[in-house]
C-alpha cells in the first residue's frame, strides 16, 4: 500500500491527528498508541486504558512534563509555538503561587528587571517569608550588589528575612558588609562584635585580637554611637585584666563576678594591686551603688559582720554612729534582714531615716523593738506603746525598755 492509499484508508482517517480538533483531554493523551485487541472497538480501548490507569495509579506528570504538554496542547491549538508565550511559565503570579505551594518551579524565566522586582513585591504581598527569601537570593544570583540593595532597602521586609537569613547561616561578612551599604554602619559592628564573643569561646588571646580589629574597622568609623564604642573598649580592659590574672573562672565573666571574686579572695590587697577591688572598680567603673552591694553579699554571706559595719556605719565627730551607703535605705534594710543582720545595725539603719511615720513603719515591719518604742515615746502615743508592749515576750529586754518608758513621771502623754 503507498502513502497516498495509506491514509486514505477509513481505518486511518479514525485515528488521525487533527490542529482543527478540540483539545484532547488527559485519558486520550494516555490512550495515544495503545493497541487495540481483537473484538475490541475504538471507545472499548478508551474505557479500558482509563480503567487501567485509575487501577495502576499512573500520574500524568511522571508520563509526560508540563512543559512537553503545554506544548501539545499549544499545537493543538493550532497556534505556532515560535511566536507564542509558553502558557504560564513567565506568569508572575504562577510563579508565586508554586513557590509558595512548594512546588518546583524556575525563576530564571523572569529576565528583566520589571519582571524580577514584580516578583519581589508579589511575594512580600503574599507575606511568604520563604518565597520572599527565594526570590531574594535569585536577585542576588542575577543582578549586580548595589542594584539588590537599592530594591532591598525600599522594601524593609524583604531586607529582615534577607538579614535573618545571613545571620543563621552564620554569613557575618555578607551580612556586615549589606549593613554598611545601606549606611547602618552602628549596626553592622554590633553583628561583629556579637559574631567574635559568640564564636570564640574561652580562648582569651584571640578574642582579644579580633576585638581589636573590630574595634579599629568598625567601632572607630563615623557615625557609631561614642556608647557602643565606649562598651567595647571597656570590655577589651576587663579580658585583658582577666588575662593578667590568669584564672580561668574568672574566664568570660562579668566586672561584677570578678569584683564578687576580688573581694572574697583578695580583699586586703591595696589600691594599685591587680587585684585588689578598688582597683577593679576604677579600671571598670564600677559604681559606689555596685561596690556596696557586692561587699554587702560577699562578706554577710561569709559572716564578715564586722567587715560590714565597718563600711556602712561610720562615728561623726560627737561619737554618734551613722550610717554610710549608696544603697537606697528600705533596699538595705530588706537584705540586710534576708541576711541576718544584727539588730543593732538594723536600728542604725532605721534610725537614719527621717521621716517618723516611715521610721515606725519600717521599724514595726522588721521587728526592731528599741526603735519603734522610740519612735512612739517621741510620739507622747502612751496608748500605742502600751499595746505594742504587750506583743513582746515578758521580761525581755525590750519589754522592760518599753515598761520603764511608759512609767517615767517626766513625760507628757497625749493620751
Amino acid at each position: 500500500m503507498d502513502d497516498d492509499d495509506y491514509w486514505n484508508t477509513s481505518e486511518t482517517k479514525a485515528k488521525a491527528f487533527s490542529f482543527d480538533d478540540d483539545v484532547l483531554s488527559t485519558q486520550e493523551i494516555l490512550a495515544i498508541g495503545q493497541k487495540r485487541s481483537s473484538g475490541q472497538t475504538e471507545d472499548s480501548v478508551f474505557a479500558t486504558t482509563i480503567t487501567n490507569a485509575k487501577r495502576n495509579l499512573v500520574s500524568l506528570n511522571s508520563l509526560v512534563s508540563p512543559k512537553v504538554l503545554d506544548l501539545i496542547v499549544l499545537a493543538q491549538s493550532g497556534k505556532d509555538p515560535n511566536n507564542t508565550r509558553p502558557l504560564d511559565y513567565d506568569s508572575t503570579s504562577i510563579t508565586l503561587k508554586r513557590l509558595i505551594l512548594g512546588h518546583t518551579c524556575s525563576l530564571h524565566v523572569h529576565r528583566s528587571l520589571k519582571s524580577k522586582t514584580e516578583l519581589l513585591d508579589g511575594a512580600i504581598v503574599m507575606g511568604d517569608g520563604n518565597a520572599i527569601l527565594a526570590v531574594v537570593l535569585f536577585l542576588i544570583q542575577t543582578l549586580n550588589k548595589k542594584l539588590v540593595h537599592e530594591l532591598l532597602s525600599s522594601r524593609p521586609i524583604a531586607l529582615n528575612h534577607y538579614m535573618s537569613h545571613l545571620k543563621s547561616e552564620g554569613k557575618i561578612n555578607e551580612l556586615t558588609d549589606l549593613l554598611t551599604m545601606l549606611g547602618r554602619a552602628p549596626e553592622a559592628a554590633m553583628y561583629q562584635f556579637e559574631h567574635i564573643v559568640k564564636t570564640q569561646g574561652n580562648n582569651i588571646e584571640s578574642l582579644l585580637r579580633k576585638l581589636n580589629n573590630v574595634l579599629s574597622n568598625h567601632f572607630n568609623q563615623p557615625g557609631v554611637d561614642a556608647h557602643c564604642n565606649k562598651m567595647l573598649v571597656d570590655y577589651i580592659k576587663l579580658l585583658e585584666w582577666q588575662k593578667c590574672a590568669n584564672k580561668s573562672e574568672l574566664h568570660n565573666k562579668s566586672p561584677l563576678a570578678c569584683l564578687t571574686h576580688c573581694c572574697q579572695w583578695h580583699w586586703h590587697e591595696g589600691a594599685g594591686n591587680m587585684m585588689s577591688p578598688l582597683t577593679l572598680c576604677q579600671r571598670q567603673q564600677i559604681t559606689p551603688l555596685q561596690y556596696d552591694w557586692v561587699v554587702l553579699n560577699v562578706h554577710a554571706n561569709s559572716s564578715k559582720w564586722d567587715i560590714v559595719e565597718s563600711l556602712f556605719t561610720k562615728k561623726d565627730w560627737l561619737g554618734r554612729t551613722t550610717l554610710s551607703s549608696h544603697i537606697p535605705i528600705e533596699t538595705l534594710l530588706c537584705r540586710l534582714n534576708d541576711l541576718n543582720a544584727s539588730k543593732s545595725m538594723m536600728a542604725t539603719c532605721v534610725n537614719k531615716i527621717q521621716n517618723n511615720d516611715e521610721r515606725l513603719r519600717l521599724a514595726q515591719k522588721y521587728k526592731i523593738h528599741s526603735v519603734v518604742i522610740e519612735s512612739l515615746f517621741k510620739q507622747k502615743d502612751r496608748a500605742a506603746l502600751t499595746n505594742y508592749k504587750m506583743t513582746l515576750s515578758p521580761q525581755s529586754e525590750d519589754y522592760i525598755l518599753a515598761d520603764n518608758t511608759l512609767r517615767d513621771p517626766s513625760i507628757k502623754w497625749k493620751n
